[in-house]
């Protein structure tokens, strides 16, 4: 394992694409090379188990040249031609993670998509050919070879200046980059590249990838101290027809069965607004507005929650007739740049969502205005910030020497100014590293669905099926990044297309991640055994969550592609492990491949009973179990 060269980028003054490279001496811990009066310079440090790049450049001369990106190559010491994978972690909230062989195509089914699909998932809409999409890890990866019984890990642990990827084509070689977007670096300057931590170890993959969690969290001042969150969220029963009638009537249901369902929060969600964009006003559904909707929420004893996406607009909205200027613009044409498409959020002709740029400082005086009076004067302490990826999307800026990501992480600070300190700030459809230290939770999947949904056309679509994956896959990131919010439960019979073992796997999946639990259902509709339900899951996820800083909740095989898949969390005197059959055929698990180390198991089932748990677990298609394991 071994950093072999670093790569600069960049376009010179006189508009020419240039490349300047630095040769990694072998043993060496401080270099730099200079090509006429550009230089890069780096260290490496030994820390964290690992060894920490720290890269910079400099413009020692007197025009300014436009930086495209550091490449960082480093030799993972396997064979070139031995089978291998590595894990692709998603752009944002809700693009998929997970294990993906080497060896595969270089072909990926976003290729083809729509511009504002890859826009979405992606950290660049187009990628370079040498850096395919197929191939390409956002923030980090860890790379595990069948000849071996050692992993490498590589990753950045800054995300406050960069968009970053990693890119694994071949077994022998990791490709980390930092995307800087065409910014200028001036004369007689400098620019520091986020580090890039490189771990070699035999620990398993997941608790390699906590040990990059535990690395930039630490370092961006992740915000992990929230309490445990519980809540209503109107969302997955309502959808967009959610009216303030409907929203009173589930308001009085809580209040009514608080001590059945124990929450905190009610939020309102997608559906209230005068128009996209326009966060401060409501439409005919909602005559009251939002003020007195908030009071009502906090007269019945709960705290108040509203959803926005505010770096979207609709031609429709006041933003985009008033501030036109507030917009990302395509290159060529000058045309606010599409960063969604939904008819829901519009009465225009033009279903389009436009990209707001944050790097604009009159937007961000807007954003810290509207949000410190929804929080302050209007009296909403969470915030639900949603399609946060299009404060990212490429295009022009107002200000051209910041890089996406920290427009992006800018439109955030901005809105956390607003907000305060003690509003509870939730990220979702955010790319995930430029939240870190502003956001004290993030959405870690796709959206659940009233549907199992394993036909959905990408990881990216709302899916149950999906949103379980991806909280495996991100569970290691949970009090060390944020909390993690693993999304809706839906426990209602009725008004749905899952079945009863699809619901008790979201709401056993959810519990055991130990991430924040909001239920998403008209209240009116729960038989009697819901309540059930959601008061164990409640109990689980407030014991797995109550040391996760110190002990998370972590994949049973990050790597793994198998239908059956499954979380830990290590207790002292035993475990709690949830294990679940994505697939569409019945699976046994043997207790002893779980290596739990264990006198005693049993198995608990939500609905309020346990049963003894012996040699083999059976699993039914689409369900889950979750196994209570203790050791005399």
């Amino acid at each position: 394992m071994a950093v072999e060269r670093i790569k600069l980028n960049y376009v010179d003054a006189d508009g020419s694409a240039r490349t300047h490279a630095l040769a990694v001496p072998a043993g060496q811990r401080e270099f730099s090379t200079a090509l006429d009066w550009i230089e890069i310079s780096a260290r490496i440090e030994h820390a964290l188990g690992g060894a920490i790049v720290r890269a910079s450049v400099a413009n020692h001369g007197d025009q300014p040249i436009r930086l495209v990106n550091v490449v960082i190559e480093v030799a993972t010491g396997f064979e070139r031609n031995s089978p291998a994978r590595f894990f692709k972690h998603g752009y944002q909230s809700w693009s998929g993670s997970g294990a993906v062989e080497v060896s595969g195509s270089r072909t990926h089914r976003r290729d083809a998509s729509s511009h504002i699909a890859r826009v979405n998932h992606q950290s660049e809409a187009v990628r370079p050919p040498e850096f395919p999409e197929a191939h390409t890890s956002e923030l980090f990866t860890i790379v595990e070879s069948a000849n071996s019984s050692r992993r490498v890990m590589v990753g950045f642990i800054g995300a406050a200046t960069a968009l970053t990827t990693i890119t694994v084509s071949s077994p022998d070689v990791a490709i980390a980059r930092a995307i800087l977007d065409g910014v200028a670096l001036r004369p007689h300057s400098h620019r520091e590249i986020e580090p890039l931590i490189i771990v070699e170890s035999s620990e398993s993959a997941s608790r390699l990838a906590a040990r990059w969690a535990d690395a930039i969290g630490r370092r961006m001042d992740a915000r992990i101290t929230a309490p445990h969150q519980r809540g209503w969220c109107s969302w997955y029963h309502y959808f967009h027809g959610i009216t303030e009638d409907a929203l009173r009537a589930n308001l009085k249901s809580l209040e009514s069965m608080r001590a059945d369902f124990p929450i905190d929060i009610v939020q309102l969600d997608d559906g209230f607004q005068s128009a996209l964009g326009d966060w401060d006003t409501t439409n005919s559904k909602f005559p009251s507005g939002l003020k007195k909707i908030a009071a009502e929420i906090h007269a019945a004893g709960f705290r108040p929650g509203i959803w926005t996406a505010p770096f979207l607009a609709a031609r429709d909205s006041r933003v985009m007739k008033q501030h036109p200027d507030w917009f990302i613009v395509h290159e060529t044409t000058g045309e606010p740049m599409r960063a969604g498409y939904n008819p829901n959020w519009t009465t225009s002709d033009d279903a389009y969502a436009y990209a707001l740029d944050p790097s604009n400082p009159a937007f961000c005086a807007h954003l810290e205005r509207v949000f410190a009076k929804l929080t302050r004067d209007f009296g909403y302490s969470y915030l639900k910030l949603d399609f946060l990826y299009a404060a990212a999307a490429d295009g022009r800026r107002h200000d051209q020497d910041l890089t996406r990501g920290e427009t992006l992480r800018r439109g955030l600070e901005a809105i956390r100014a607003g907000a305060g300190d003690d509003a509870l700030i939730l990220g979702c459809g955010c790319p995930l590293g430029q939240a870190i230290g502003i956001v004290d939770g993030m959405r870690v999947g796709p959206d659940v669905s009233p549907f199992w949904g394993s036909t959905a056309s990408g990881a990216g679509d709302p899916s149950t099926v999906y949103a379980l994956d991806a909280i495996i896959a991100r569970s290691f990131m949970h009090r060390k990044l944020w909390l993690n919010d693993p999304d809706c439960l839906m426990l209602r019979a009725r008004e749905t297309k899952l079945t009863a073992d699809e619901r008790a796997a979201l709401c056993a999946m959810i519990a055991a991640s130990g991430g924040m639990l909001l239920i998403s259902d008209d209240m009116a509709l729960l038989e009697s055994g819901a309540a059930q339900l959601f008061r164990t899951a409640a109990e689980i996820s407030r014991e797995i969550d109550s040391d996760a800083a110190r002990a998370p909740v972590l994949p049973l095989d990050l790597m793994s592609i198998s239908d059956v898949r499954g979380l830990i969390k290590r207790l002292p005197h035993g475990a709690i492990a949830m294990l679940l059959n994505r697939g569409d055929s019945p699976a046994q698990v043997r207790m002893s491949d779980l290596r739990l180390g264990i006198d005693d198991a049993i198995a608990i089932d939500l609905s309020g009973g346990e049963s003894a748990v012996f040699d083999e677990i059976d699993l039914p298609p689409h369900s889950a179990r979750i196994i209570r394991a203790t050791r005399t």
